[in-house]
C-alpha cells in the first residue's frame, strides 16, 4: 500500500501543535478564538483526525507564533541572530581564489554568502553549473563572467544576478585580483 505524500508530511501535526500550545500555556479554548478556529475543530486536528488547510495551518500558527514551518518539524528553531567577527572567519585559499564564508549554512538551510578575492590565472577552468541562483557584487577590481559566449565584465559596485543553472565561469581582468561578495541560493 502506498503512503500518500501530504500523510507523511503532516505525520505528528497534531501533537506538535498541541505542545507548542501547552508550552504557551494556552487552553485549545484559547488558541481555537485566537487562530479563529472553532474548539472542537482544533481538538479533531490535535488528535489527527483531521487534516488542516493550508489557510488552517497559517492561522495555526500565527496563533501560536511560530512560523508554518514549526508546525512541521521537532527541531527547535536556529538561533534568530549569528554574528561573525571578521578575525574569525576563517579564509580557505585554493589555485587562486581565496574565500571567506559569511553565512553558516545551519543558519538559513540553501543560502549562503561569501567574500572572494580571486587572483588572475592564465588557465581557464571549465565551465560550472548548479542548482539555484547567484548574486555577485564587486567591491574591488573587474570581475569577468562568462555565460557560455557571451562575456560581462562588471567593475567596482557592480552586481550580476544569475541562473546558476546556466553554464558560467568567473575570472579576474585587468591582470590584477578582484575581491567581490556573493549569495547563493540553492532551494
Amino acid at each position: 500500500m502506498a503512503v500518500d505524500v501530504s500523510d507523511q508530511a503532516l505525520a505528528g501535526l497534531g501533537r506538535r501543535v498541541r505542545r507548542l500550545r501547552t508550552r504557551r500555556g494556552l487552553s485549545q479554548q484559547q488558541l481555537a478564538t485566537v487562530s479563529g478556529l472553532s474548539e472542537p475543530h482544533l481538538s479533531r486536528l490535535e488528535s489527527g483526525d483531521r487534516l488542516p488547510s493550508l489557510n488552517v495551518l497559517v492561522r495555526l500558527a500565527a496563533g501560536l507564533d511560530v512560523s508554518v514551518a514549526e508546525l512541521f518539524t521537532d527541531q527547535p528553531p536556529g538561533p534568530a541572530a549569528v554574528v561573525l567577527r571578521g578575525e574569525d572567519v576563517p579564509s580557505v585559499n585554493s589555485g587562486g581564489l581565496s574565500a571567506q564564508v559569511l553565512t553558516p549554512r545551519a543558519v538559513v538551510p540553501g543560502l549562503y554568502a561569501a567574500r572572494y578575492r580571486l587572483e588572475p590565472v592564465r588557465r581557464d577552468t571549465d565551465l560550472a553549473t548548479h542548482d539555484g541562483h547567484d548574486w555577485v557584487y564587486v567591491l574591488e577590481g573587474r570581475l569577468r563572467i562568462e555565460f557560455g559566449t557571451e562575456t560581462v565584465l562588471l567593475g567596482s559596485g557592480d552586481s550580476a544576478s544569475f541562473s546558476s543553472r546556466v553554464p558560467h565561469r568567473l575570472g579576474a581582468e585587468g591582470g590584477v585580483p578582484v575581491d567581490f561578495l556573493a549569495i547563493g541560493c540553492t532551494r
